[in-house]
């Protein structure tokens, strides 16, 4: 993991680089599923994780995240800020930001920050 805890976060949320993986979806095309994709960070504001397309800003993407805190999926949902190529027509960073968390999404998603925030200390 690569935070400064003593750095002051220039972010709303406090970001977690954690590679788990996960499942994604347009929410207007759920017919065209990603069922492995790698997570970059995650906060409980949004995320980067890598994708297979490009999607373009204010898409809404449906995200299925599996965690070690829960024996079943995590479902995220939030719409795209920004998509970056890094390999030609391949592979896309996606940022995306949380749109009306789930009580479980949100359980999870602090279990991960406080977790990890501990850890790293």
């Amino acid at each position: 993991m690569t935070v400064d805890w003593n750095k002051e976060e220039r972010r709303r949320y406090l970001r977690i680089t954690k590679h788990f993986i996960l499942a994604y979806y347009d929410k207007e095309h759920p017919q065209r599923r990603f069922d492995a994709s790698q997570l970059k960070n995650i906060s409980m504001g949004g995320m980067c994780f890598l994708t297979a397309q490009y999607y373009k800003p204010e898409s809404t993407l449906c995200i299925e995240l599996k965690t070690p805190y829960l024996t079943g999926t995590v479902y995220l949902e939030g719409k795209v800020l920004g998509c970056v190529e890094k390999l030609p027509g391949i592979i896309y960073e996606t940022r995306l930001t949380f749109q009306k968390l789930s009580t479980q999404a949100e359980f999870v998603l602090n279990k991960i920050v406080d977790y990890y925030k501990e850890r790293a200390k």
